[in-house]
C-alpha cells in the first residue's frame, strides 16, 4: 500500500473529528447565546429576538441528538480487528470472487482450512463474474526432521517421527491435486480459472494466516498439540498439531491504521517467504 493512501485515510479521520468538534462548538455557541439573550435585556435587545429560551433548548436537543448520531457511527464503524472462526473464511472467499481476479495468499500446516473453505465457495460460484482466482498456499517442508509434528521417544521427549512426517506431506499433496482438478471442473463449466500453487520452506507449522486480497488478515496459531496413539504402530504415540477450529483475529484494512500496517507486514512477509521457499511438487523437466 502507498504511503499517499494511507495518509489519505488519516487525513480523512482528522477532516472527521475536525467536523465533530466544529459542529458541537455552534451547537453549544447557540444554546448559550440563547439562554444570555433570554435573561440578559440588553443583549436580548441587541439580538432583537422574542424565542430565544425556546431556541436555545432546540439548540440543546440538536447537539445532543448529534452526539448520539455520532456515538452510533462510531459503534457501526468496523473494529481494528475481530474474533472470527476459520468456517467463517468461506463468506470473504465469497465476496472476494465476486471481483474479477481475487487473490489468496496464506500460510498454515497442510492448507486445509483455506482449501477446504475455498472449494465449498467454488463449488457454488454462479454468476455474471467469472473470475480468474489465484491461490498461493506455503507449507511447512515435511521432508526435513521436526519434533512437533512428531512422536514421543522413549523418554517421553519429542522425537522427529519419519513416517507421520510422510503421512502429512501425502495429505498437502492430495491438497494440491484437488485444487488442480477442480480448477479444470471451473474451466470445463466455464465458470472461471484457478491458479493454485503450493511451496514448501522449513518453518515452524504453528504459523496460521490468510490474506485476501490485501484486505483482509485473518491471523492466528495452531493453539492445540494433541498426544495420540498411532494407526500404523502399537505401542507408539503421535504428536499432532490441532487448529481448524482456532479462532482468527480478522484485521480489515478500512478499520484503522493499525489494522493497514498489520496487513502490510503480514504481507511482506508472505511475499519474503514465497520467494524463498521451493515448489511442492518440483516443475517437470
Amino acid at each position: 500500500m502507498s504511503g499517499r493512501v494511507a495518509w489519505g485515510a488519516d487525513s480523512e479521520g482528522w477532516a472527521k473529528r475536525a467536523e465533530s468538534a466544529v459542529t458541537k462548538a455552534l451547537f453549544l455557541a447557540v444554546f448559550v447565546l440563547g439562554l444570555l439573550a433570554q435573561f440578559v435585556t440588553p443583549l436580548g435587545d441587541a439580538l432583537e429576538g422574542k424565542a430565544y429560551l425556546g431556541g436555545a433548548i432546540l439548540s440543546l436537543v440538536g447537539y445532543v441528538l448529534y452526539s448520539e448520531v455520532r456515538g452510533l457511527n462510531d459503534a457501526l464503524r468496523p473494529a481494528a480487528r475481530q474474533e472470527v472462526a476459520a468456517s467463517e473464511l468461506r463468506g470473504f472467499f465469497g465476496a472476494a470472487l465476486g471481483r474479477a481476479e481475487p487473490r489468496i495468499d496464506a500460510i498454515g500446516f497442510t492448507g486445509e482450512t483455506v482449501v477446504n473453505e475455498l472449494a465449498r465457495s467454488l463449488d457454488g460460484l454462479h454468476g455474471a463474474v467469472r473470475p480468474e482466482v489465484a491461490v498461493r498456499i506455503l507449507v511447512p517442508d515435511f521432508t526435513r526432521e521436526m519434533a512437533i509434528p512428531g512422536m514421543l521417544d522413549g523418554d517421553g521427549k519429542a522425537a522427529d517421527d519419519p513416517d507421520f512426517r510422510a503421512e502429512l506431506l501425502r495429505q498437502v499433496q492430495g491438497y494440491e491435486r484437488g485444487m488442480e482438478v477442480l480448477a479444470r471442473r471451473l474451466r470445463h463449466d466455464r465458470r472461471g480459472g484457478l491458479a493454485v500453487e503450493f511451496r514448501v520452506l522449513h518453518i515452524s507449522p504453528f504459523v496460521k494466516f490468510c490474506l485476501v486480497d490485501s484486505e483482509h488478515l485473518f491471523d492466528g496459531i495452531y493453539d492445540a498439540v494433541k498426544e495420540e496413539p498411532s494407526r500404523d504402530h502399537a505401542g507408539r504415540h503421535v504428536l499432532d498439531l490441532m487448529g481448524y477450529d482456532s479462532l482468527l483475529t480478522h484485521w480489515h484494512i478500512d478499520a484503522g491504521a493499525a489494522a493497514r500496517e498489520k496487513i502490510v507486514r503480514r504481507q511482506e512477509l508472505f511475499e519474503t517467504l514465497w520467494r524463498v521457499a521451493r515448489p511442492l511438487t518440483p516443475p517437470a523437466s
